[in-house]
């Protein structure tokens, strides 16, 4: 079977884009800037090209924030402006910078991925009660018919609230923590500040007890 490529030079197409992110994923700087001269020189869409490709490959290999959102910009730019110097600077950046199986938490993370892939095929896990609050179809049923949800890490003021209350009580938030009586001089404090509340009725607090 013959597989046609388009030629950039002397050079097929995809081979360059796969010789450019290579090079860049094995640090050799020098190398990923002649890839990327390549691309950008002999493809009128070449500097497109390669904004995309860097930005795939800084979300995927590079564990430097500040890389990945360069990337992202530089991205975000592509096709707008006519220089490429941005372009070859990131290249370098990238080629430089430390990759996800260089540090113990890219590498924690790529192993925890792994089992959840496996998870989700062996051992489906159930939804958490504390993820059912009343943005969610069961929480939002609940709530409608005045039964107690569990609103603690939710995103609104009041669910918020209880978050940090139990934060600062505690010093770290977790599904066995349930705010105490005291929470409710505080929240009536922070309404103050609100001007208004945004949990309609304020239910009986939530414990374990009673969830």
């Amino acid at each position: 079977m013959t597989y046609y490529q388009q030629k950039l030079g002397q050079y097929d197409y995809y081979e360059v884009i796969s010789a450019l992110r290579k090079t860049i994923k094995l640090g050799r700087e020098e190398d990923a800037l002649y890839w990327l001269n390549v691309l950008v020189t002999l493809s009128p869409s070449g500097a497109k090209t390669a904004a995309k490709q860097l930005w795939i490959m800084a979300a995927e290999d590079i564990d430097d924030e500040m890389v990945v959102l360069r990337a992202f910009a530089v991205y975000q730019m592509a096709g707008k402006v006519a220089e490429t110097d941005h372009l070859f600077f990131l290249t370098s950046r990238m080629a430089k910078a430390k990759k996800w199986w260089e540090t113990p938490d890219g590498s924690c993370t790529d192993y925890l991925w792994s089992k959840a892939i496996g998870d989700l095929k062996k051992h489906p896990k159930p939804i958490p009660s504390f993820a059912l609050d009343e943005h969610t179809a069961k929480g939002a049923i609940a709530k409608k018919a005045g039964r107690r949800i569990d609103n603690r890490f939710s995103g609104h003021d009041y669910g918020r609230q209880q978050t940090k209350y139990m934060y600062d009580r505690d010093g770290f938030i977790s599904p066995d923590g349930y705010p105490d009586d005291q929470f409710y001089v505080y929240w009536s404090e922070y309404q103050n500040l609100l001007g208004e509340q945004d949990e309609p009725t304020q239910q009986p607090l939530l414990t374990e007890g009673n969830l």
